[in-house]
């Protein structure tokens, strides 16, 4: 067995390892000597740190070849084929992407050192994230990141949304600071945008969250809305949307019946089984703030953009590929579900429960990789 076979089989070696990590904290938390407390972890920073970079090269340096990953090998031959001058770029509205892809290729690094880049800046704002937000035990935290559902597929196909989306995750930590802190919440953002279009849909969700939508009841209403609002109107919605021109992905809305690519993502009309994986951090935030009554500003914060994201995915659930839509909210869903669980004291042997939580939050990944 050599590097080939692990740089060809990504997939199982991603899985093999957030299944190895997710049962070895379980254990490590089911220990008779434990405090009952998931705050305390010594060298907790360490291991995630060293487990970032450990994907970010399994991940970077992975082939992209057309018949292992179709997206990747999109990106690669752009790299290799569009941007031998300057004046290839396309600076159109996303055109910081166009000039990020540039400069690697200008500072002579091969294909495998772009992605390599791509994924310590993807994987490493989601770091950054958990260890600004929940220092207190940055391991759990961060493995409720990497165990998600959508962060391989983000990580390997859909790179420049999946990292226009970790720059939106890097921005929520610093929100809650002063000048400077707001400052670079705001460029952050603004860069997003620049990699990403779609990126304007969370960072909407995410002002209207600070001056607007501050209670968590509130944005739970409009999301229980959203559901009747979809099944009522149907089409129409996402009809609405695609009017609007919100970006490429606008030309998902043609017909579910006769796209010929709606059998990518596995189904269309109404997804119950998605919206069911959804509502999981709704119902937490739920539990958290009406339920127990537990006041935090930042957690609102993130559980109400959550919130209202999700629901505008809810009212385009038709759409052919409209889990691109569902990624806009759920590249949040590990936030809302981990930093209750690291930051506040919710019940009596909260690193059991804790724990018992992250390996089902792990299992359904693995569940549907194996799917």
């Amino acid at each position: 067995m050599n590097i080939q076979f692990f740089l060809y089989n990504i997939d199982y070696v991603y899985i093999t390892l957030i299944t190895l990590f997710c049962i070895l904290t379980f254990v490590f938390y089911f220990r008779p000597e434990s405090n009952g407390l998931i705050y305390e972890n010594r060298y907790g920073t360490v291991r995630a740190l060293a487990l970032f970079l450990i994907l970010s090269l399994l991940m970077g340096f992975r082939p992209y070849t057309i018949h292992l990953y179709g997206d990747t090998w999109l990106y690669a031959y752009s790299y290799e084929h569009l941007y031998t001058s300057y004046n290839d770029l396309r600076m159109e509205t996303e055109w910081l992407w166009e000039w990020f892809a540039y400069q690697c290729y200008a500072f002579g690094l091969s294909t495998s050192m772009y992605f390599f880049v791509i994924e310590l800046l993807y994987i490493g704002a989601m770091f950054m994230c958990c260890w600004r937000l929940m220092r207190n035990n940055v391991w759990v935290a961060f493995l409720f990141c990497v165990s998600s559902f959508s962060f391989l597929s983000y990580g390997v196909n859909g790179i420049r949304n999946g990292l226009a989306c970790s720059f939106i995750l890097l921005a929520i930590s610093f929100l809650q600071e002063k000048y400077l802190g707001k400052a670079l919440a705001l460029l952050l953002i603004v860069v997003a945008f620049f990699m990403h279009n779609s990126t304007l849909l969370p960072s909407i969700c995410l002002i209207v969250s600070i001056f607007a939508v501050k209670k968590p009841s509130l944005a739970i209403s409009f999301w229980g809305a959203s559901i009747f609002i979809s099944l009522i109107l149907g089409n129409a919605v996402g009809d609405f949307f695609a009017g609007l021109g919100f970006d490429e992905r606008s030309s998902y809305f043609e017909d579910a019946a006769t796209s010929k690519n709606a059998e990518l993502f596995s189904s269309t009309g109404f997804r119950f089984d998605f919206l069911l994986y959804s509502a999981m951090p709704i119902l937490m935030t739920w539990y958290i703030t009406i339920k127990r009554n537990f006041h935090d500003k930042t957690y609102n914060l993130i559980a109400n953009t959550y919130i209202l994201a999700n629901a505008f995915w809810i009212m385009v659930i038709r759409a052919s590929y409209s889990n691109r839509f569902a990624y806009l909210s759920w590249f949040i869903y590990p936030l809302v579900i981990a930093y209750p669980l690291v930051r506040m004291n919710l019940w009596k042997d909260q690193d059991k429960k804790s724990a018992l939580i992250l390996l089902a939050y792990a299992g359904f990944t693995i569940l549907m990789f194996f799917r």
